[in-house]
């Protein structure tokens, strides 16, 4: 015992010493820990500067009708075992219709991705039926897609435009985000977890954006153009209720106000992560 008690008088200073270095060698491995887990953490990873007025200008070209293979994919995958265009439709008919349509299907036999394949079928085969068998204007129907896969997760984007008789061209955009490895289609929130996203901060960031596109639009308005004028109260705007999103090229958020949906407009709003 007196030994001991010795040995801990003499080295007194050195065990204080060591103690410190192993709090402080705990506190870091936490958060490198936290860093790599985000647990409890809501903030946003610091992106890359970027251009958010070039990448929302250039929306209307990125629709190639493949997988693009810039996106920052780090599992081991076959591109060309995972998405084609099923559909080639190529028709014209004078007074009637001018059709060109590349319709995507996913390759993989699976209940989540058949339920996909099947939703892109009813919603723009059909209606491509529909126009050539029923059609009594003229309509034209231009239908292009891209996929993008970062990390674990591929991103269908399709984009519909659609011009019947008189009517204002319509912009629809589809969108369907696949969780690979665990075979489920992501939500809103499922994306908002992955970008590590402060929802606040991204429901401030929306609105924000659409009150700065509507007072724009309004001082076109007030020039004497007819333009889409965006109701800022909507409940499409609040975060959960986002109808299209997809994670594209270096990992970029896009959230889509494609009003072309419901209305025949071919106005986007564009709110990118």
């Amino acid at each position: 015992m007196l030994k001991l008690k010795y040995f801990l008088q003499k080295n007194k200073i050195m065990i204080m010493i060591i103690s410190i270095i192993l709090v402080c060698s705990i506190a870091i491995a936490c958060g490198v820990y936290a860093q790599i887990t985000n647990k409890g953490i809501g903030t946003k990873i610091k992106e890359p500067d970027i251009n958010y007025s070039e990448l929302k200008n250039n929306f209307q070209d990125i629709f190639t009708n493949t997988i693009n293979k810039e996106a920052t994919a780090k599992i081991d995958i076959n591109y060309e075992d995972m998405l084609y265009t099923k559909y080639n439709i190529q028709e014209q008919k004078d007074g009637k219709y001018n059709i060109d349509a590349k319709i995507p299907q996913f390759k993989e036999d699976n209940e989540v991705l058949n339920n996909i394949n099947k939703e892109i079928f009813d919603i723009f085969a059909r209606e491509i039926l529909k126009i050539a068998n029923d059609s009594s204007v003229n309509v034209t129907y231009n239908l292009d897609y891209v996929a993008y896969v970062n990390n674990n997760i591929i991103s269908l984007v399709i984009m519909c435009k659609y011009k019947e008789g008189a009517n204002a061209q319509r912009r629809i955009v589809q969108t369907y985000n696949y969780d690979i490895e665990n075979n489920k289609l992501l939500n809103i929130n499922d994306i908002i977890a992955y970008k590590i996203l402060n929802k606040d901060e991204v429901q401030k960031e929306i609105q924000n954006e659409i009150k700065k596109i509507n007072n724009q639009m309004k001082t076109i308005s007030e020039q004497g153009y007819n333009i889409y004028l965006r109701d800022q109260n909507s409940d499409i705007y609040n975060l959960e209720n986002t109808p299209n999103f997809f994670i594209g090229k270096n990992n970029y958020l896009y959230l889509v106000y494609a009003y072309g949906n419901n209305d025949y407009t071919n106005e986007i709003d564009l709110v990118i992560f």
